[in-house]
């Protein structure tokens, strides 16, 4: 990966706004074919120390699951943890349950900004501090004060996502 996004060129030519670090060129390296595997998107924040390669994955429709698979295929020894979040596909998916690399089991998506967040706990203050009141720290009191919220509140500059993130394993997506 290194390699390929210090080429002078992409590995192959493409559209993508950093081309050196499309998926397709990754897949490609490893001996897949571009045209078969799901790789719309490209790769950032790569980071590699003493055990662990770390890299951010944008793509658009789905997660890339289909080149976790080919590195899999390709590395079978390697240990791959995920998480994985879209929006438009409604989608919030981690592997890791033991949260060794992904604590995060919640996300809220709220005005200033959305801010992660390990424990309902957490969550239960966040949102009870936004709408004005206590709220018992359940995932099921959480939603509740969210939709009682919701149809209380005419302000369309104020809204709240709650999304929680599922637990999957790689070989089921």
């Amino acid at each position: 990966m290194l390699r390929l996004q210090n080429r002078k060129v992409p590995l192959i030519e493409n559209g993508f706004y950093y081309p050196k670090r499309w998926l397709g060129n990754l897949v490609a390296r490893l001996g897949g074919d571009w045209h078969e595997v799901y790789c719309r998107g490209t790769w950032d924040y790569l980071k590699i120390n003493n055990k662990s390669l770390y890299f951010f994955t944008e793509s658009a429709w789905q997660a890339p699951f289909d080149v976790l698979h080919l590195i899999k295929k390709v590395y079978p020894g390697l240990e791959i943890y995920f998480s994985a979040e879209g929006d438009g596909w409604d989608t919030y998916l981690t592997n890791d349950a033991e949260g060794r690399f992904f604590t995060s089991r919640f996300e809220l998506d709220m005005p200033p900004e959305n801010d992660y967040y390990d424990t309902i706990e957490e969550v239960a203050e966040r949102v009870g501090n936004y709408i004005g009141r206590k709220i018992e720290p359940t995932k099921e009191d959480v939603y509740d004060a969210i939709e009682e919220w919701e149809m209380e509140n005419d302000d369309m500059d104020a809204y709240i996502n709650f999304k929680e993130f599922e637990f999957v394993s790689l070989n089921d997506v």
